[in-house]
């Protein structure tokens, strides 16, 4: 199964204002229980980290480090990704260590 992503404004909302926060220099991580057997994922990159392809670039590799560790997280949440500026640097690697350490933080692997 692909990554299912969060689109709408209020499932966004809902992530902000009910989920949990795990913040690391790169990027703050909220997660909230979507009462489904697949977890979501949404992204929320400010006009202030860059132009669109540097935008474009940053969901990119986030999602293919989603995607690429989906299997070890647990099922069943809504996650919201936002990027801050030093991430302007980040290559696929660092991404997925990074969000390995904060899925760790906060008990989200099987």
């Amino acid at each position: 199964m692909d990554l299912v992503r969060i689109k709408k404004s209020w499932e966004f909302k809902r992530v902000y204002r009910f989920g949990k926060t795990l913040v690391s220099p790169n990027v703050v991580l909220y997660y909230h229980v979507n009462r489904l057997n697949y977890n979501r994922i949404g992204f929320s990159i400010s006009k202030k980290i860059g132009k669109s392809v540097v935008r474009n670039r940053i969901k990119r590799i986030y999602r293919e480090a989603f995607r690429s560790m989906r299997e070890n997280l647990k099922k069943g949440f809504d996650f919201v990704l936002v990027a801050r500026k030093p991430v302007i640097q980040m290559n696929f690697h660092k991404a997925r260590e990074e969000l390995l350490f904060l899925c760790m933080k906060g008990k989200l692997l099987n």
